[in-house]
């Protein structure tokens, strides 16, 4: 980032599109406690309901590592007693027992952390999330800060929109993805007809998409394409669904931190491209309906 304000900045248009993005309801397996970090029915994708407790183990491990010289580049998941130093992992850790009176090795703040971690490292495959992004020579201090702000905003939401779970409260579901239906296609169509001209194509989104806008990034084509055909917009909504997987699949993915905000902006884009990917993403959902079931809604 050229300047602390542009840093800012990125990281609030990324605050919100990885709020739209992983509070997306998802169904889950139960939260269990594992004492191991390998134990046989761990469960790396596991998304445990929110607790007030959450909040506060995401910001007591923010207190634990709030300096360079408590930082502990060389984690290997093993959190000493009374250890003058902390990777990432260990401070959610240290944090949990402190707060819950015991590990949680897939507790919701660590998972929070962890999918977070996804978004920010889009195909590099770690092994290991928290550690692996902690001992990357890439990863600075203040990316490290930046995690524990973007999990505590998501847990805040996640609080307020979800709702807090009794502390007590487990939920055993499986993971779906939404169903496709004829309104998703029109949703790529309408998004389509949104950016037609380059007259109307922004190329500076900052993930605010006003009401009556004249020109419109990726993202705001299909927020509003979503809002306009289904009357509220759905981050999990197939069309944003679909255009996010593609783009994953572009050749410059790997530089990407948010996708459909970064592909439009990317100065390789033409306003081709993301007609070609709007017209991808329609030609794959009417496929996708194809193949399933005919529902009553969609006769």
């Amino acid at each position: 980032m050229s300047s602390p304000a542009d840093r800012k900045f990125y990281l609030g248009n990324l605050v919100l599109w990885m709020v739209a993005a992983l509070i997306v309801p998802l169904s889950v397996k139960a939260q269990t406690t594992a004492k191991s970090p390998d134990a046989a029915d761990d469960d790396s994708n596991a998304r445990p309901p929110v607790t007030s407790a959450d909040l506060k183990i995401v910001k007591r491990a923010r207190e634990i590592l709030d300096s360079p010289a408590k930082w502990n580049r060389a984690d290997n998941r093993e959190c000493p007693p009374q250890a003058k130093t902390v990777s990432l992992y260990c401070a959610f850790e240290v944090a949990t027992v402190e707060i819950g009176g015991q590990a949680e090795h897939r507790g919701a703040a660590l998972q929070e952390a962890r999918f977070v971690i996804d978004e920010l490292t889009l195909n590099r495959n770690y092994e290991h999330r928290l550690m692996n992004y902690n001992n990357d020579p890439r990863t600075t201090f203040q990316d490290i800060q930046e995690v524990f702000t973007i999990v505590q905003r998501l847990i805040a939401l996640r609080l307020r929109t979800d709702g807090a779970a009794p502390v007590t409260e487990k939920r055993a579901t499986s993971e779906s993805k939404p169903a496709v239906t004829k309104a998703d296609i029109e949703v790529a169509r309408r998004a389509r007809q949104l950016l037609d001209s380059p007259s109307k194509w922004d190329h500076n989104p900052t993930q605010d998409c006003p009401a009556g806008a004249k020109t419109f990034s990726l993202y705001c084509a299909l927020a509003t394409a979503i809002t306009e055909i289904n009357g509220a917009y759905d981050d999990g909504e197939a069309a944003i669904r679909e255009a996010r997987k593609l783009v994953a699949d572009s050749p410059n993915a790997k530089n990407y931190k948010a996708r459909l905000v970064d592909f439009n902006n990317d100065p390789s884009t033409t306003l081709a491209d993301i007609q070609k990917l709007l017209q991808l993403v329609e030609e794959r959902l009417t496929r996708q309906l194809s193949d399933k079931p005919v529902s009553k809604e969609d006769r």
